[in-house]
């Protein structure tokens, strides 16, 4: 049976709501992930590393939501609800240690992929690319095609032109890549707020105000291109008090 074949196959059995097992929990001890931004901590690019310059403004909330879960505040169990039984794949230690959830189209061209790292939370959104290691883990899920969509309108097919309508001016451009970086502080609501006291009820009201009124928000969106056309998404979104 060819691949394609058998992924339709596969398919077959989650649109008609037979459950394929999987294993909750896999360990692999390898950097193939080579779409992973956390990746980079454990195999550094080569060449000087570039100095990054955060945009002080922050981008819509839009662009970290996707199927009604919000980037850094989605839980396995949140991402398993709306996309389907998928294996979590842990790679890395410390600072690139990784927690990935991977979902793929019917035909196994498309990519979605939720990852969490020691402070950030990542989101994938690929067409094609090299094969790595771990792939098998990727569940089919009848939510993912090349038209999935974040919230705000990014998606795979887009032009530069049209990223940049959403996004704004990037950080770095290129031929074939759009990069955007975002840094900012960020107020807490009083929602946000009476959580955090009721986890910290013996602080004074003193360190406790110095300590959660503002938090620190970093974001990063990269955006590649193949043929003029948006074939990788990565968009990344941390939160320091």
């Amino acid at each position: 049976m060819r691949i394609r074949d058998w992924h339709a196959v596969l398919a077959w059995f989650v649109l008609s709501g037979f459950a394929v097992s999987q294993p909750q929990h896999v360990r692999l001890d390898n950097s193939s992930d080579w779409w992973s931004y956390i990746r980079l901590e454990e195999v550094p690019p080569s060449g000087p590393a570039e100095q990054v310059t955060f945009q002080p403004r922050l981008p819509a909330e839009s662009n970290f939501r996707i199927a009604g879960l919000t980037l850094d505040s989605a839980s396995p169990q949140q991402i398993r609800a709306k996309f389907g039984d998928a294996t979590e794949v842990k790679r890395g230690d410390a600072a690139s240690s990784r927690n990935q959830i991977c979902y793929e189209s019917s035909a196994g061209t498309t990519h979605l992929i939720f990852e969490s790292g020691e402070v950030e939370s990542v989101l994938y959104l690929f067409e094609g690319g090299p094969k790595w290691d771990g792939m098998e883990f990727c569940a089919l899920s009848p939510a993912v095609s090349s038209r999935v969509s974040m919230a705000g309108g990014l998606r795979l097919g887009l032009a530069p032109e049209q990223v940049k309508a959403i996004l704004g001016t990037p950080n770095t451009t290129a031929s074939d890549k759009l990069v955007y970086c975002f840094g900012f502080r960020k107020k807490a609501t009083a929602k946000d707020l009476a959580r955090l006291r009721k986890h910290n009820p013996d602080m004074s009201d003193t360190e406790f105000h110095e300590s959660f009124d503002y938090s620190d928000v970093e974001a990063y969106i990269e955006a590649r291109f193949a043929s003029g056309k948006l074939n990788y998404l990565a968009i990344s979104r941390s939160e320091y008090r």
